[in-house]
Parts: C-alpha cells; sequence; structure tokens
C-alpha cells in the first residue's frame, strides 16, 4: 500500500475507496425444486463509488450523447428512442461496444448481440468508469466489461421482470444516477399495473453507487424496476461471451490490464 509520501493524489484514492460502502450479505430464500435457496447470492452493493461532482460529469455527458444520437451524430443501433404512447413505456437507450436486441427484430434476429450489426464503441467516460470498478474492488479483473447499455427514463418509466442474456458473462453491474430508486427481486415478480410489479425483494439504488449481479442473484433471481419516481439514469456494463463479440469489434488497449488497488 502507498504511503502517504508517496504523493497526496495517492493518499487521497486510497482514502475514497476505503469510504466505499459495501452490503454482500443480501439474503431471501425461496424454495426451489425443494431446496431452500437464498435467490440473492452473489448480489453486491457499492454505494458512494463516484462522488456527486463524477455523477455530475458523467451526467452531463450521457445528455451529449443523447442529443448527438437525436441529430443522427452516433450509429444507427446505438441510440434508440421509443415513442412514448403511456405511462411506464419505453426509455431512451444507448448502447456502446455492441448492439443486444431485447427481442426479435424485424430482420428476424431472435434476442441476445447481434453480431453482425455495428454500435459506437466504449466512449472515454465509460471506460474511466470501468478502470474505477476494477480498481476499487467492484468489478473483478477478469470480468472488464466491454460493452454498456445506458437507459434514461422519464418518471413512470420502467423495466419489466427479466434475467439477462447469457450473451454477458456474469458478474456485470448497473451504476445509478439523478433519482434513487428501486430494483425488485424475486424468482416470481408480479405485474400488477403499467410500471407496477410485486415481488418478495425490494432494495433501494442509491445515486453514484453499483449494483453487481452475480451467481443466484443474476441467474435465479428475476429483476425489474418499477415505474421510476422521477428522471432516473442508469448505465450497465457487461462482459460478452467470448463466442459472441460482434464480428467489426476492436478490443480496447485501455481496458487490457486494468488491475484493484
Amino acid at each position: 500500500s502507498p504511503s502517504a509520501s508517496n504523493g497526496s493524489a495517492d493518499g487521497e484514492e486510497w482514502r475514497k475507496f476505503s469510504q466505499v460502502g459495501r452490503k454482500k450479505d443480501f439474503v431471501h430464500y425461496e424454495r426451489i425444486k425443494g431446496k431452500d435457496i437464498n435467490v440473492l447470492q452473489g448480489l453486491e452493493l457499492h454505494t458512494g463509488v463516484f462522488s456527486p461532482e463524477e455523477q455530475k460529469k458523467i451526467v452531463e455527458s450521457v445528455y451529449n450523447f443523447q442529443r448527438m444520437g437525436q441529430k443522427k451524430q452516433l450509429m444507427q443501433r446505438t441510440y434508440t428512442e421509443p415513442a412514448k404512447w403511456m405511462r411506464g413505456k419505453g426509455r431512451v437507450t444507448i448502447q456502446f461496444g455492441c448492439c443486444y436486441n431485447y427481442a426479435v427484430d424485424k430482420d428476424g434476429n431472435p434476442p441476445g448481440i447481434i453480431r453482425d450489426e455495428e454500435v459506437d464503441p466504449l466512449p472515454p467516460v465509460f471506460k474511466q468508469m470501468i478502470s474505477r470498478m476494477v480498481k476499487w474492488h467492484v468489478l473483478p479483473p477478469t470480468r472488464v466489461p466491454n460493452s454498456c447499455i445506458v437507459n434514461i427514463y422519464d418518471e413512470g418509466d420502467c423495466i419489466p421482470p427479466h434475467i439477462d442474456h447469457h450473451d454477458f458473462l456474469r458478474p456485470f453491474c448497473t451504476v445509478s444516477f439523478l433519482t434513487e430508486c428501486n430494483i425488485m427481486f424475486g424468482t416470481n415478480l408480479k405485474v400488477e399495473g403499467p410500471g407496477e410489479f410485486s415481488g418478495p425483494v425490494t432494495i433501494p439504488l442509491p445515486v453514484g453507487s453499483v449494483l453487481v449481479l452475480n451467481g443466484n442473484g443474476a441467474d435465479v433471481a428475476k429483476h425489474c424496476i418499477p415505474a421510476v419516481p422521477a428522471k432516473r439514469i442508469s448505465v450497465t456494463f457487461r462482459r460478452m461471451d467470448t463466442s459472441k463479440i460482434p464480428y467489426n469489434f476492436l478490443p480496447d488497449p485501455e481496458l487490457q490490464n486494468l488491475t484493484p488497488l
């Protein structure tokens, strides 16, 4: 560990790193095939990973990408802004690194990474976030993300119950901005109405926090985001399965040798 004499910058980073909150003991047992299983095993919530100043900078970058998308300055599959026809409908999504398809698309592509679609590469601001998360022991160096999806929610927008596609390796993570909101977990999440879900476990996601999904928390429990109370931005970082990487994908040298503090 670096001594304080090793320049105040190093000491300062250590101080911030040591103040990150880490909750790794989420427990909710459900009976599955006759066995009691902690369906939240593998979930971690890291708080205070990004300071208010850093959050502000990241949010400004996201709005800048949204403006670029609206002006058709991003690749077609990078930016999608759905028509808003009712509460809880679409959110703006901006994808970097790969194009992930949520449902069978007009070309008949099944859900998953579309290997022959090109999207924009990870911008510097997101590479800095990845570097921070690996350095600060939020993500393991064996799972450095090489793709991300930005969700921009308006008040009332939601994400219905799902399990993330296995084209993406575990763990993966989601960083929250602008408004604290809830994420819900359970093997049975019921849809009660538009943007309204019921389930056994609700976890608040503070701004500047990183939720890491792994193990049963990623693969056994489904998760959903009920209608958000106000504007929210989330950035989900995932590493693509090697066999699913887009054909035009170029690995980023800046993300090759990240090591934890």
